[in-house]
């Protein structure tokens, strides 16, 4: 069990990711996005048949996290490594959303997914963990839970401002949906548990 585990949910662009990083970096904690697996998951299925996945993903499919030591100097750089070659950036091809979104509604793929993060979070030890559904998942003994939201106009120019430079990123952003509507009312009903509107907050003041 972790020394520290911290759990952030939220919309699209609510700045989940910039909170985790400076939190792990603060904190000396790996930080796991746990999105970027399955977008991994989505690219292996793009070219290699399902079968052999379904109950051997941690035999092909490794998510590397970000890891941070107790003064804040960065020890591991974040990589997935498909049969140990990095597909970091491969993942991020649009022609994947569909995909994506098929894995994202399958229980089965759902539950590959975190026995690979649990994995992962048992390797690393103290660890931020960013994604839909992490704190009733994969930590929910978390120490920490935080939802975060913001209006869907500054979440839409944040993604904007995100991907300015990069074309090959989708930069869509749409209202919450029911299933981050149900995410934070489980967070509210959590004990150690907080919300924050981050629409007129700088980073730091996060």
């Amino acid at each position: 069990m972790p020394r520290i585990s911290i759990s952030i949910l939220g919309p699209t662009a609510s700045g989940k990711t910039t909170l985790a990083t400076r939190l792990a970096q603060s904190l000396g904690l790996a930080f796991l996005d746990t999105g970027l697996t399955y977008r991994s998951l989505a690219y292996t299925l793009s070219r290699e048949p399902a079968e052999g996945l379904r109950t051997g993903l941690q035999s092909v499919l490794e998510h590397r996290p970000v890891v941070y030591d107790r003064s804040g100097e960065l020890v591991q750089e974040h990589a997935i490594l498909l049969h140990g070659k990095d597909i970091s950036e491969e993942i991020w091809d649009l022609s994947l959303d569909g995909g994506l979104k098929a894995v994202a509604g399958d229980f089965a793929w759902r539950e590959e997914i975190l026995r690979l993060h649990r994995a992962t979070v048992e390797k690393y030890g103290d660890v931020v963990a960013v994604g839909r559904d992490v704190a009733m998942t994969l930590l929910p003994a978390a120490r920490l839970r935080i939802y975060l939201t913001a209006s869907l106009a500054v979440r839409r120019e944040r993604r904007r401002a995100q991907y300015r430079d990069r074309s090959d990123r989708s930069t869509a952003v749409g209202p919450p949906t029911e299933r981050d509507a149900e995410n934070r009312a489980a967070i509210r009903s959590l004990p150690g548990s907080v919300e924050i509107d981050t629409t007129y907050l700088p980073a730091a003041a996060v």
